[in-house]
């Protein structure tokens, strides 16, 4: 397993402490790691911004490498449109990273 990073994107305070906590809810069932063990990428953004115009897309995407593990609260916070989802959920997998939902338990990476 490669490095865990946790990607908040959010337009207010409360947004940002639920998705963190389930985003560390996760880790701690599905990984048995604490916090301290998930990099963290948080962006007070509004979501109709392009990931691709976010640190999401400029950072955090050319760092993934094999191995590596993405989790969201939600999957849409990760794009504006489920096709613009569906193409960062491409180009994570085509880097071999996974991407998992915290919220829903879920692999939503992947062929």
């Amino acid at each position: 397993m490669g490095k865990i990073y946790g990607y908040i994107q959010y337009d207010n305070e409360a947004e940002k402490v639920l998705q963190k906590a389930a985003i560390d809810k996760f880790v701690k069932d599905k990984y048995k790691k604490t916090p301290d063990d998930v990099e963290y990428l948080v962006e007070n953004v509004k979501s109709y911004v392009s990931w691709k115009n976010r640190k999401l897309g400029r950072e955090l995407l050319p760092r993934l490498k094999e191995g590596d593990i993405l989790i969201v609260s939600e999957a849409k916070r990760l794009g504006s449109s489920s096709p613009e989802i569906d193409v960062f959920l491409m180009y994570a997998t085509d880097k071999g990273a996974e991407v998992y939902e915290a919220r829903l338990d879920t692999k939503i990476s992947g062929y």
